[in-house]
């Protein structure tokens, strides 16, 4: 059995989902919390392309839930599109991505426990894991 996850890119127009990503097993917050932190640590989001424009950029939320897909959608399982406001969809963790003053938000919640995890930027979380991890091998 897997552990499965939403995740939501939220409008920054009107604070909506913009689309809902299920994937089906790694959900938790060192699978794909980290998988999603790594991805989106790269990003600029702007409003309109530059010619000369060298960053990974998405031009805007819309384009950035677009490119989450390209990213982690690679056949057939796995990886599913589900309409922006799902839920109870067997789901253990919830990812939510925004943009707040420039920036890409990550807030992770523990469906379950029904707790918010983590909210931080994709470079907070990966210090997060890293500390975590070296803890772990400390307390071995």
């Amino acid at each position: 059995m897997g552990t499965r996850s939403l995740t939501k890119v939220i409008s920054t127009y009107n604070d909506k989902p913009i689309t809902c990503m299920y994937r089906q097993y790694d959900g938790y917050l060192e699978g794909h919390g980290a998988d999603l932190a790594e991805w989106l640590e790269k990003f600029t989001v702007v409003n309109g392309i530059q010619m000369s424009e060298t960053r990974k950029i998405a031009n805007g939320m819309d384009c950035l839930a677009a490119q989450m897909f390209a990213e982690f959608k690679d056949g057939a399982g796995g990886i599913y599109c589900y309409p922006p406001d799902s839920s109870d969809c067997g789901e253990e963790f919830l990812y939510e991505i925004s943009e707040k003053e420039g920036g890409l938000i990550i807030k992770a919640t523990d469906v379950w426990a029904e707790v918010v995890i983590f909210e931080g930027s994709p470079t907070e979380l990966l210090t997060k894991m890293k500390i975590g991890a070296k803890n772990a091998e400390i307390n071995k």
